[in-house]
Order: structure tokens, then sequence, then C-alpha cells
């Protein structure tokens, strides 16, 4: 029988030490993620010699991470947290 993994933690897929690893590894992306992709956009935009057609698609790459890192680091975090997906 399989629980629905909305209601239970998930302590049979994994050990619970290794969701707190998971977790604390999640912390450490966005900890860094955030502030990288933040000053890759702020330079990019105070530069005027760096709006090149190749830093323009980099530009876009750390837009879509940042979003990535904010939004989906954080429900995974969260997720690690409880043990199963909230």
């Amino acid at each position: 029988v399989v629980r629905s993994p909305f209601e239970y933690p998930q302590y049979y897929l994994a050990e619970p030490w290794q969701y707190s690893i998971l977790c604390a590894y999640m912390f450490l992306i966005i900890l860094l993620g955030f502030p990288i992709n933040f000053m890759t956009l702020y330079v990019t935009i105070q530069h005027k010699k760096l709006r090149t057609p190749l830093n323009y698609i980099l530009l876009n790459l750390a837009f879509a991470n940042h979003f990535m890192v904010l939004c989906g680091f954080a429900v995974t975090m969260y997720s690690a947290m409880n043990g199963y997906f909230v």
C-alpha cells in the first residue's frame, strides 16, 4: 500500500537525516544563488558596455534562475524539512 505523498512524511523512501541534508543543501543554494543572480542582473543593467547579445542571453538565464532559487528551491527546502511535499 502506497501512502499519499501529500499527507505523511515519506520516511520509507529515505531516512530523516537525508531529508535534513537535502534541506541544508537547498538552503546553501538559496543563500549563494540569490546574491549571485542579483549581482549579475545589477551589474549588467548598470554598465552599458555589457549590453551585448550574448550578455542578454546570460541576463535572461540569471533572471530565470533567480525565480528558480526563490520559488523552486524554497519549496524543495520546505518539503525536505517536513519529509513530504507540502
